[in-house]
């Protein structure tokens, strides 16, 4: 009975009397430390990667700098080309549009500071998508930069360096397919539910259909032009975009499956799934515009859906803000 009532004068206090509990915790295994539901109590750090919300912020607003300051290297010598073609709204949209992919890795970072350790495949995927518009940016830099030293009349001292700025605009295409099947692939992994039978039925048939009108729409990259050899044909360029619309096949449907499925938070999931419909939506619209089904001025529709491509650019950013893939102590 005296054990009996010492150990009960030790709990008794760390339970029931508030200011002298802390103190018994301390002592205590972090790893038996439950909320009041039996929830395990997990303590991470919150900055691993020593980044806070500044040091986010003020490297995505550098990468964007750079990433319009190359853009604008390569349209500077074709911009009044551009201007008198009508071209030039169309081009400043994709502009915009790549720009887009600098605030995914930014938000998810600001929505899950430890998001390396816990959510890394997500954080990834969004890296190698904003890597890969520098790729490409960098390499359409140093063709506009080869092109103003040619309209200026003397001789391009950058004209050995176009085959590797073609390498690095490849590599750019396939970062972007890998950090779309990443993250699709970290997405994939968080799902707790299973979507309704009926539901993916109608999921698939929506993809699938779109699948092959996009890749429908690569009939002019895949057609030679008279006099030309199939072994001097550029080949990946084709199978570049070919995995770019699989991937993004992929992403879509592991987001609208999730969504039909009811996962949490269910916001943020909304978001992705409308922004997944935009982009989808803009691949069939202008996959259709390249075969001349749709009989409209490319330079208007392409201009158009460009401007909705942002928008739908800018709903999974709001996804990712909202706790899409967000680590559980944030969500």
């Amino acid at each position: 009975m005296a054990l009996s009532r010492t150990l009960s004068s030790h709990f008794v206090p760390a339970t029931l009397d508030a200011p002298v509990a802390h103190v018994h915790a301390r002592s205590m295994d972090g790893a038996t430390l439950l909320e009041l539901d039996g929830t395990p109590i997990v303590r991470r750090p919150r900055r691993p990667i020593g980044l806070g919300r500044a040091g986010v912020l003020a490297i995505c607003a550098v990468a964007i700098a750079v990433d319009l300051a190359l853009r604008l290297l390569f349209l500077l010598p074709l911009w009044s080309d551009f201007a008198s073609n009508g071209a030039l709204p169309m081009t400043l949209t994709g502009i915009v549009g790549g720009v887009v992919t600098f605030l995914l890795p930014a938000a998810f970072m600001l929505r899950s500071p430890d998001a390396w350790q816990i959510r890394r495949m997500l954080l990834l995927g969004t890296l190698l998508g904003a890597g890969a518009e520098l790729a490409r940016s960098a390499g359409a830099a140093v063709s506009g930069l080869n092109l103003l030293q040619i309209s200026a009349g003397t001789d391009s001292t950058l004209r050995s360096f176009l085959p590797a700025a073609d390498v690095v605009n490849q590599l750019g295409s396939l970062g972007g397919v890998v950090g779309t099947l990443v993250f699709a692939f970290g997405l994939a992994r968080l799902r707790d539910r299973s979507a309704a039978r009926s539901w993916r039925g109608v999921v698939a048939v929506a993809l699938v259909a779109v699948g092959v009108v996009g890749l429908s729409g690569l009939r002019p990259f895949v057609s030679l032009p008279n006099g030309t050899q199939v072994a001097d044909w550029a080949w990946t360029v084709p199978a570049l975009l070919a995995a770019g619309i699989l991937a993004t096949l992929y992403r879509a449907w592991v987001i609208l499956t999730s969504w039909s499925a009811g996962e949490a938070p269910r916001r943020a999931w909304t978001w992705a799934a409308a922004a997944t419909c935009v982009g989808l939506a803009t691949l069939a619209i202008g996959s259709l515009q390249t075969l001349g089904v749709i009989g409209i001025d490319p330079r208007i529709s392409f201009t158009v859906l460009g401007v909705v491509g942002i928008g739908g650019g800018l709903l999974f950013v709001a996804a990712v803000a909202d706790g899409l893939g967000a680590t559980p102590a944030r969500e």
